[in-house]
């Protein structure tokens, strides 16, 4: 009797477990758009002649990966990083800006053509429990575009993003708006 009350209980907790995820992922996951024509666009190649810009202006050695562009109020910064990676579940793309020592960007995490979007940091010296103070976000709009719908690695990658992110609450609170192209290799 025991027995098939507490298999009863968690069989609908597991369908309640399902249920929550699979609600989640088709509400607040965002469909991937596919442009097969992306790559094709001339300033991808125009990228092969030109140098990623670091944070404080100069050019490194490395053939630009990416325009993307991130702007808070006027102040406005180029992602000198970029990087793709593929998991067994997921696509994972990084935008990052920095010194090199420390900075911060977006990951955008792509699961069957429907994606989300999330902050990230690093630095070279973390504090313990670091993670306790996480900045409070909310992205308010966002756009992916890809050039196919799956990819493997070594596969090559065109794409495009945009978002517009408020980042903290209250008269603290500010916008942080970014767009741009990339390319790449997955690894």
């Amino acid at each position: 009797m025991i027995r098939k009350r507490i298999g009863k209980f968690l069989l609908v907790a597991l369908i309640i477990g399902i249920i929550f995820i699979l609600g989640k992922y088709f509400f607040f996951w965002h469909k991937v758009d596919i442009d097969s024509h992306l790559s094709k666009k001339t300033f991808f190649k125009d990228f092969n002649h030109q140098k990623q810009q670091y944070i404080d202006g100069g050019d490194s050695e490395e053939i630009k990966t990416n325009n993307f562009r991130l702007k808070i109020d006027s102040l406005s910064t180029e992602s000198y990083r970029y990087n793709t990676h593929k998991t067994p579940i997921s696509l994972e793309i990084k935008l990052n800006t920095g010194d090199g020592f420390s900075g911060r960007g977006y990951t955008v995490e792509i699961i069957n053509n429907r994606y989300t979007i999330s902050t990230n940091h690093y630095t070279d010296s973390p504090r313990p429990f670091d993670f306790i103070n996480e900045e409070y976000y909310k992205i308010l709009d966002s756009k992916v575009i890809l050039d196919k719908d799956s990819y493997k690695k070594g596969d090559s990658i065109f794409g495009y993003t945009k978002l517009k992110v408020q980042k903290r609450y209250g008269p603290e609170k500010y916008f942080e708006e970014g767009e741009g192209y990339f390319k790449g290799i997955v690894n």
